[in-house]
């Protein structure tokens, strides 16, 4: 591991996670996604997909190593919409290059289409 890039694994079937831990339902998607961010001072975009998403965030596999922390933007296509969104996430947990992103400044249009994926999309069962 490079340095300067703590990462910490976690298991996610620990005590104080699942279903019940949960603000919002994760629900099934399969969509490539755009990942950019800052790594050692230089901008790095790479491409991943997206395997989970929730009206707070998504799962998404990401083939570099972030730090937990590491905000980061995304540019994707949600299933259910026609239109490329960008938005911005932060690394809130990782195993492997499996990562947990929470959005964070959403506009009121970017949170309606993020709405109705969900309600569109299969309930990930656990």
């Amino acid at each position: 591991m490079e340095k300067g890039t703590a990462r910490t694994q976690f298991d996610m079937t620990q005590p104080g996670s699942g279903p019940d831990q949960r603000r919002w339902s994760r629900h099934k998607i399969d969509v490539r996604l755009k990942a950019t961010f800052q790594q050692d001072g230089k901008v790095t975009t790479t491409f991943g997909r997206a395997n989970a998403l929730g009206k707070g965030g998504m799962g998404a596999y990401i083939p570099c190593s972030l730090a937990i922390g590491t905000t980061i933007l995304l540019e994707l296509t949600f299933p259910y919409s026609s239109a490329e969104v960008k938005l911005s996430a932060v690394v809130r947990n990782c195993e492997g290059f499996r990562y947990g992103l929470e959005f964070f400044d959403l506009r009121d249009e970017l949170r309606g289409i993020i709405e109705a994926n969900c309600k569109a999309s299969p309930l990930l069962e656990l």
